[in-house]
């Protein structure tokens, strides 16, 4: 069976005991659930399994994750923090808000992680088992209200003083939320188009795509 090395977390300055062994759990439950869906089917790995292989109680499992598709996928609460979108907005900006905004949503599907092997083997997972990333992408709609006060201020940030009025009369506020929808929808379908060609094509490639359906709402809306 596959394994994959512990690596810390990033985590914030001084993290208390009790603080790192609860992200020393969560990450130990991630790697656990991805090592038995690589070894065996995700059909025939349980929660059970996951809890017996770090071990932890059933409770202690569900303090963590949902379901084990999302210890598969390491979803974690934290992308609805603004501080931490915000960075990882201003990381991906490169002239377009439109693909930072996707780029950011593409880092969540599955959860980012310090070890490239682990992300790899979750896109493995993944391309065997289109039906998840699709799981994922409907949970972005869970983000949402998390992530539009950070995506408000990159257009801020861009546009300069006259946010507003490069959407005349529309708020900040509601034109990221417009932006964030749009760009959610944009990746749902990327991913199902993704799905439905076999599910070849690396992450970059269904980003890429992602971006090009949300530039073509442009077009629609000038006609």
């Amino acid at each position: 069976m596959q394994t994959f090395p512990t690596i810390p977390e990033a985590a914030a300055p001084a993290p208390g005991l009790r603080e790192r062994k609860k992200a020393q759990t969560r990450a130990d439950l991630e790697r656990a659930a991805v090592e038995l869906v690589l070894a065996r089917d995700l059909d025939d790995v349980t929660v059970d399994d996951i809890c017996a292989r770090v071990p932890v109680s059933h409770r202690t499992f569900f303090n963590y994750f949902d379901s084990k598709e999302d210890a598969l996928f390491g979803v974690r609460r934290a992308w609805g923090d603004r501080s931490l979108v915000t960075e990882r907005l201003q990381e991906a900006y490169d002239g377009s808000v439109v693909a930072a905004v996707i780029q950011t949503l593409f880092r969540a599907l599955p959860a980012e992680t310090a070890d490239p092997a682990l992300h790899e083997a979750r896109m493995l997972i993944a391309s065997r088992n289109p039906g998840l990333i699709r799981r994922r992408v409907r949970r972005l709609d869970d983000l949402r209200y998390g992530v539009v006060a950070a995506v408000a201020e990159l257009i801020e940030q861009v546009a300069g003083a006259d946010a507003d009025a490069v959407g005349g009369d529309v708020p900040v506020e509601a034109q990221a939320e417009l932006l964030l929808v749009a760009c959610i929808g944009a990746v749902r379908i990327a991913v199902r188009e993704w799905a439905e060609a076999g599910a070849t094509g690396t992450p970059d490639e269904v980003s890429a795509r992602a971006v090009v359906i949300a530039r073509s709402l442009a077009g629609l809306a000038r006609r």
